[in-house]
């Protein structure tokens, strides 16, 4: 019993070791990653080493997967892009796992010492990912070291043998527990890094341990499919066609490991022959991914159903490509495209008051997903109306343009003023179970309700551009301030003669006051634009105070 508590802690030193590296690179440098696999649109060897060196510095081919279909989802690459990047993805797995089994356990202290000493030096200066990644590499190191000695015991006990034995002699299910094993471990690399520990002390014969370099080729490729099966289709067709690629590959190798072990011979050690298969066999998926690419994307598009109505929302429908240089009637698609982000922008505010009242999860849930769509939306919006502008547009036409951008812009930062903000504090009130006060909701719904007519005047002086509405929704501003400075006032008065609820409540009552107040003034610079076109600047508070001065 020691000695498989000795052999899981060290396959869980393992696992912690791989996130913390995933985890340490994707906070420090995730932004230049989305850029280097982003930018890559349209070229072949860019967007396979791009998926390759992504994955060499994540340490997860599933992670790289994963974000080049969010790519794909929004539009941002392609999907014969993002199906090369995720194959060389898996090649960059393949090279990591080979890297990492080699025989170099004695650096694992240096950098657990290098990670945890630098992290502490560095942590009040200045980021301290490369030092987390370090300490992160130093734990796999050590837990391989561990590994190697615990099945090295194991391995000579003899109820651990007999249902060893039983299971080598059906090969076949060591593929399936190679699948089993790196779905639930959500990382292939872990379980190839197993593998080759168990294979090197000679805990599983090397025919068995190709049959889980297998299983994990197909669970890694099972991963992104599965967590984007509620995804829209673009997203969908990538890791689906990656999927059936490997799964084919994989099971026609299955009936060749024999031959493929005498092919290795003597001249390849025992400890490197699960890595080497590895790194060969997704090396030849690549070549011959790339080289047939359509075929594996059209089977893959065959067997996803087109986008529901719910999913296509997530996708532009206005954005006509072909009408580009007509600025006209590319503003009014523009326009229209527009709308649909404010509709699941005001959704999401209106959705607010029920989820922070009745603690209300699956809406919550719900309203959350669709910050997504405005993101997709945006982005799609800003790239369209960029190519707008490179037309030779009259300074109506950019106006309207940059309009139309500002328009979508408040409309963006409202979704993630819900999303990150507003959902969070109703998950922390469901979580904690707090409770307002009869006082506090009713002040709470006071402002929601306020906030929700100006949306309506938003959209409404977005769409006629009549400045009689621009003016009603500016001087509204001020009355959404005087509701939050109230709310906030008789808070402060329940507090101070102790009412439980509201002592309970309060810091999250103070910001959903905070942030309703700032939607409101994403709304409210819908209405300058507007004035201004009409002649009238409105008299803000730095203006007033420069005149002061002067």
């Amino acid at each position: 019993m020691e000695l498989f508590l000795e052999f899981l802690g060290a396959v869980a030193l393992l696992l912690l070791g791989l996130r913390l590296i995933r985890e340490a690179i994707t906070k420090s440098y995730g932004v230049a990653i989305r850029r280097i696999a982003r930018n890559t649109q349209d070229r072949v060897l860019p967007s396979f080493l791009a998926g390759l060196i992504v994955a060499v510095v994540l340490q997860s081919s599933t992670a790289t997967a994963m974000i080049t279909a969010g790519f794909a989802s929004q539009s941002l690459v392609s999907v014969s892009s993002a199906f090369i990047t995720i194959l060389g993805a898996d090649v960059g797995t393949a090279l990591a796992v080979m890297l990492a089994s080699q025989k170099i356990e004695f650096l694992a202290m240096l950098f657990l010492a290098l990670g945890v000493f630098g992290t502490v030096a560095v942590a009040k200066k200045g980021p301290t990912g490369l030092f987390s990644a370090l300490a992160g590499l130093g734990l796999v190191l050590l837990g391989l070291r561990l590994i190697g000695s615990a099945s090295a015991g194991v391995s000579n006990i003899d109820d651990f043998q007999t249902v060893l034995s039983v299971m080598i002699n059906y090969p076949f299910w060591m593929l399936v527990l190679g699948v089993l094993l790196s779905y639930a471990a959500h990382s292939s690399l872990a379980v190839l890094l197993i593998t080759t520990g168990l294979v090197a002390n000679g805990v599983v014969t090397p025919n068995a341990g190709l049959c889980l370099v297998l299983g994990a080729n197909i669970g890694s490729a099972l991963l992104p499919a599965v967590a984007n099966l509620n995804a829209a289709r673009n997203a969908k067709i990538p890791v689906m066609a990656n999927l059936i690629i490997r799964s084919v590959f994989s099971c026609v190798a299955f009936f060749f490991v024999d031959k493929l072990l005498m092919t290795f011979g003597t001249s390849v050690q025992i400890s490197m022959q699960p890595a080497l298969f590895h790194l060969a066999l997704n090396v030849l998926v690549a070549c011959v991914g790339i080289a047939t690419s359509p075929l594996w994307i059209g089977a893959s598009k065959r067997l996803l159903a087109e986008d529901t109505e719910e999913a296509g929302a997530l996708q532009p429908k206005h954005l006509d490509e072909d009408i580009i240089d007509d600025p006209v009637k590319a503003l009014a698609c523009a326009k229209r495209e527009a709308l649909i982000m404010a509709d699941i922008a005001q959704t999401m505010v209106a959705n607010t008051l029920q989820i922070v009242a009745d603690n209300d999860e699956i809406l919550r849930r719900h309203t959350k997903n669709m910050d997504d769509s405005l993101d997709t939306l945006f982005v799609a919006l800003k790239h369209y109306i960029a190519k707008i502008m490179h037309n030779a547009l009259d300074d109506d036409e950019t106006e309207a343009a940059l309009d139309i951008l500002n328009f979508t812009a408040n409309m963006e930062h409202i979704g993630d003023i819900v999303d990150r903000n507003l959902m969070a504090h109703a998950k922390k009130k469901t979580k904690y179970q707090i409770e307002f006060s009869d006082e506090g909701i009713r002040e709470i719904r006071e402002l929601h309700e306020a906030v929700c007519a100006n949306f309506d005047l938003a959209v409404n002086a977005f769409l006629s551009e009549k400045a009689e509405l621009a003016r009603q929704l500016y001087d509204a501003k001020a009355s959404v301030r005087d509701l939050e400075r109230l709310s906030i006032a008789t808070h402060i008065e329940r507090l101070g003669i102790g009412v439980a609820d509201s002592i309970e409540s309060s810091g999250i009552h103070l910001d959903i006051l905070h942030d309703y107040k700032r939607i409101n003034s994403h709304l409210t610079a819908i209405a300058y634009p507007v004035l201004k076109a009409s002649g009238e600047v409105p008299k803000t508070k730095w203006k007033r105070r420069k005149s002061t001065t002067a």
